[in-house]
């Protein structure tokens, strides 16, 4: 266990090679904290290797290219399958993967799981569409007819396929596909969030598909209501297991710490909770190169 004085200083060494895969940047219909090049730039100044940038909204890859090209710092984008980008819209995901896109989120706030049960995030609440039916990615055992073309889309563009806000039950379905069709990049986004509501058996067997589940920073903040504890997301990491899991922030709130800050907080968090340097090293450096890797 890493004493408490040497937290802050360890938790400082080990953002050098970590790789943040989950920041919102402004411009956004939500208020944040830093634009992609400050967010770059902040990264960059911490000595960590990579982010990416995700937008409820809009495709950011063009926003990441511009952040990379300006900081001289890999910064990755994407596209969130939303209904402000036509829902489950292969369209999408093409030009996105055109840009230079890598990852794709199956909807978040346009989701139907998530429109039923947003009560303890209010922030996206109040800008999800309340009025729409929602998203809904399967029917019955098999995904929709646009989600198989969207899956064959991201294997031909060996893209990060992440689940977004859709529930449990529709997340296996949808990885299991995806792993008959051979796509190895494969993210389970907050499992541990209550509008989720993923088990551990659940991260389990989205691990047994490929799944790496993506753990957050911004669940122990005032943006959730409750929010979550350092401890409980630790607890979930050891019931699935670390080998499957990695951490992230989801962070760029403007009420939050900046998200390079919020990255070293949460590893800080994680020390408090007994996770030793090489877990913290693989859950927040060799996990998300790995779903990075050329």
């Amino acid at each position: 266990m890493i004493r408490a004085q040497d937290r802050e200083r360890v938790s400082r060494a080990l953002l050098s090679g970590a790789i943040d895969l989950h920041i919102h940047t402004a411009p956004d219909i939500f208020p944040r904290s830093v634009d992609a090049i400050e967010a770059a730039e902040d990264a960059k100044a911490a000595g960590m290797a990579a982010i990416a940038i995700k937008s409820h909204s809009t495709d950011t890859a063009a926003r990441a290219e511009t952040a990379t090209r300006v900081t001289g710092f890999p910064v990755t984008g994407g596209v969130a399958l939303n209904y402000s980008v036509g829902g489950l819209n292969p369209y999408a995901v093409l030009e996105s993967a055109k840009q230079g896109g890598r990852i794709v989120w199956l909807p978040t706030l346009g989701a139907r799981h998530f429109l039923c049960h947003s009560e303890n995030v209010p922030i996206l609440a109040a800008q999800s569409h309340h009025d729409a039916e929602g998203l809904v990615v399967t029917d019955g055992e098999n995904v929709t007819p646009e989600v198989e073309e969207i899956l064959q889309l991201i294997k031909v563009h060996d893209m990060i396929l992440a689940s977004g806000h859709v529930e449990p039950s529709e997340a296996i379905k949808v990885f299991r596909r995806a792993h008959e069709i051979g796509i190895t990049r494969l993210v389970v986004t907050h499992p541990h969030a209550a509008f989720v509501g993923a088990t551990s058996e659940d991260m389990k067997e989205l691990a047994a598909l490929g799944g790496m589940n993506e753990m957050h920073y911004a669940f122990v903040t005032q943006v959730i209501v409750p929010p979550q504890t350092f401890g409980s997301i630790g607890e979930m990491i050891r019931a699935a297991g670390v080998e499957s899991c990695y951490l992230a922030t989801d962070g760029g709130q403007k009420v939050n710490p900046r998200p390079t800050e919020a990255f070293r907080l949460f590893i800080e968090g994680m020390l408090a909770e007994g996770f030793t340097e090489d877990e913290l090293r693989y859950m927040t450096a060799d996990a998300p190169r790995k779903l990075l890797a050329d």
